[in-house]
């Protein structure tokens, strides 16, 4: 897809954004396809599945910027759907993560491991959750730094 389409597609979502409430460009994540379009516009020159994405965001943003006042729960659906797909090739395809994913890891593993740890040194469940959960959220945020630095967040 050549940048001028791609430049015409964000401006659209960005008007989109614009003309609808908040809470409805909330639910249609109108931010993360933004991210999602540049992110498959710099893969698509060595990956047909990022272009035929793309093509196929395009043809969606048109038919829902008609309908965007009038939405039922099964174009929502239908539109996380589409986002899944396309996060879910951006993840596994070009080892893409999502925003604060290691954070959320590691911080359920701090959580599981420092309940053991407060029961081991210091007879207390409650001490050891709150310790392990701000190591692990000190280690993930620092991954997540780590990953928007080298550019493998969405």
């Amino acid at each position: 897809m050549n940048p001028e389409r791609v430049e015409e597609l964000i401006k659209n979502i960005e008007e989109m954004k614009h003309d609808v409430d908040e809470k409805t460009a909330t639910k249609l994540e109108l931010d993360k396809y933004i991210r999602i379009i540049k992110r498959l516009d710099s893969f698509s020159t060595n990956c047909e599945e990022c272009k035929k994405y793309l093509v196929e965001l395009e043809n969606h943003f048109e038919n829902i910027s008609s309908q965007v006042h009038q939405f039922t729960k099964e174009d929502y659906k239908n539109h996380n759907t589409k986002t899944n797909q396309v996060t879910s090739h951006l993840l596994k395809t070009h080892h893409l993560t999502s925003e604060h994913y290691y954070m959320t890891t590691f911080m359920s593993v701090g959580i599981s491991l420092g309940i053991p740890l407060g029961l081991l040194l210091f007879d207390n469940v409650a001490l050891g959750m709150p310790i392990g959960m701000s190591i692990g959220i000190a280690i993930g945020t620092g991954l997540d730094a780590d990953a928007k630095k080298k550019g493998k967040i969405i």
